[in-house]
């Protein structure tokens, strides 16, 4: 067998092995996992809330309401909290071994992802599901009242959420950007408490 042959086998298999360890694209599996985790939480969220809202009073559903958008406005601002906060500055405490600051540096180092996360899915979900938990409380409002009533509440109603949603953001977007370090490290030393580090 010449040795021309021969190379030219091993490049064959070479080249095999490579097409079988090709894998899916990073950009693609992380969007597939993102599609199916907002999927899942979506439903989760919308059984909670239809469960909590259905022929309750009306007080319940502005409560529920109220929870969905301050959970929005605090996922929005962790968000911005972990994306601005720079790794190094856990870097000394980590070594120290204080508790947290090892999570507080994965946090930093997984920032896009922890804020796409924290920012679109659960911020979009619970804005869809307020959405919801608001179109009931405009029935409830219009339940004794005509076209008009409902179509004034409706719009009011619209409103409110999103003025609180919006302005909250804008507010705390604010403390996020001053206040990264401490609560980047506040909230890895609350995930401790489930999952401890490494």
């Amino acid at each position: 067998m010449d040795k021309d042959d021969s190379t030219n086998k091993s490049d064959k298999q070479i080249k095999k092995k490579s097409k079988k360890k090709k894998r899916i694209p990073a950009w693609l599996s992380w969007g597939l996992g993102v599609f199916f985790l907002s999927f899942a939480l979506t439903v989760i969220f919308s059984f909670l809330t239809e469960i909590s809202i259905k022929d309750s009073p009306v007080y319940v559903c502005v409560i529920v309401l109220l929870v969905l958008l301050v959970l929005n406005i605090f996922c929005d601002m962790l968000a911005n909290a972990i994306i601005t906060c720079e790794a190094e500055a856990f870097h000394a405490m980590a070594s120290n071994k204080i508790k947290g600051a090892k999570r507080a540096v994965t946090l930093c180092r997984n920032s896009t992802k922890l804020g796409s996360i924290f920012a679109d899915v659960i911020g979009d979900i619970c804005g869809i599901v307020s959405g919801a938990a608001g179109a009931t409380l405009v029935t409830y409002i219009a339940v004794n009242g005509g076209s008009v009533i409902e179509l004034v509440s409706s719009i009011g109603v619209s409103a409110v959420i999103g003025a609180l949603t919006i302005g909250g953001k804008a507010i705390f977007k604010h403390f996020a950007m001053k206040y990264n370090k401490q609560i980047t490290f506040g909230f890895a030393k609350f995930t401790t408490l489930f999952r401890k580090e490494k």
